[in-house]
């Protein structure tokens, strides 16, 4: 009997030590469609986070690329640029693959057929990036317009919105989805969509600003725009929006109203990052891909800028303020 035991706690021994290392063993690529250094100032950081995060528990550290798709003009450029960084990420003999942004899993993620990708970060439809295929899940982004925009009617009486944002991919594919939904937008918010102006200068973004026709300006991506050369960083771009804006600013990301927007309601970057690994280890857990379809964020936060309120003359509901999760003075 001694014996018996013996050998049964050796076995589970020898267990853990195999199903440690056959996690240790697991290598994942996460790839993001823009450079290292462009990943910081668009947001990336806590979306890395939160995919560190939610790996941490399987005991899977995972490696991270880059390779700049973004600012690449033409299709054929980026396909190029994809297959290059593809061939990269194949060195490293990965388990598996989760892209960031909808440039990369359009030309990085769609071209893999023999392992699972996860996607994440994407602001277009999966079905205009190459999908579904049957290798691919991952995690689409829940939208907060409705909500930003009835915020913005109950505060301002707004009743028509357009948006100012970095030209891409990946705000061309969200011009598109306002677009289609304008008027359902409207039925839910009572506050009509009538453009998106994708831009690359500071010249035309200036312009767009100073020519702007309706009740408040929406700030999509304030990322890269150009100025005499050089990136001008977020906040200079949104601190000059604000000063010169005729109506309010509001955004669409945190970063933003830290800048000076007046509000935003915004899905967390770090649950996105948790959702992507929370469904990579199902996939590296045995799960079937049909059996790990795509999820959708639901989790927003309202951040505000009480000092740009006081600029606007704006006064916020205690029911606003308080509910919060951050407030910029």
């Amino acid at each position: 009997m001694k014996a018996m035991k013996f050998v049964c706690i050796v076995l589970c021994v020898a267990g853990m030590i195999f199903c440690s290392t056959a996690w240790a063993a697991k290598t994942v690529v996460v790839i993001s469609g823009v450079s290292k250094e462009s990943a910081i100032k668009v947001g990336y950081g806590q979306v890395f986070e939160g995919i560190k995060e939610g790996f941490k528990p399987a005991g899977i550290e995972p490696v991270f690329q880059w390779v700049e798709l973004d600012t690449l003009a033409t299709e054929e450029l980026k396909a190029v640029a994809g297959a290059k960084a593809l061939a990269e990420v194949r060195k490293l003999k990965p388990d598996l693959i989760v892209t960031l942004n909808d440039d990369c899993l359009k030309y990085v993620g769609t071209k893999v057929d023999d392992l699972p990708v996860v996607f994440a970060w994407i602001f277009g439809h999966p079905q205009t990036l190459g999908l579904p295929k049957a290798n691919i899940t991952g995690v689409t982004r829940g939208s907060y317009a409705v909500d930003t925009w009835i915020m913005a009617k109950q505060l301002t009486g707004a009743k028509t919105v357009a948006l100012l944002s970095k030209d891409s991919n990946s705000m061309a594919g969200v011009k598109q989805y306002l677009a289609a939904g304008a008027d359902k937008l409207e039925a839910a918010s009572g506050v009509r969509y009538k453009d998106m102006y994708l831009l690359n200068t500071f010249a035309e973004w200036e312009k767009a600003v100073n020519d702007f026709a309706y009740d408040f300006i929406y700030l999509a991506d304030t990322s890269r725009i150009i100025k005499d050369g050089k990136e001008l960083t977020r906040a200079e771009t949104v601190g000059w929006t604000v000063e010169h804006a005729k109506v309010p600013v509001i955004a669409a990301s945190e970063t933003d109203v830290e800048a000076g927007a007046l509000y935003a309601i915004v899905t967390s970057e770090r649950t996105i990052g948790n959702m992507a690994a929370e469904s990579a280890i199902k996939i590296l857990n045995g799960a079937k891909l049909a059996d790990v379809p795509y999820v959708t964020t639901t989790k927003g936060k309202l951040v505000i800028n009480v000092k740009t309120a006081n600029k606007y003359k704006i006064e916020i509901p205690y029911d606003i303020l308080s509910s919060a999760e951050k407030i910029y003075e």
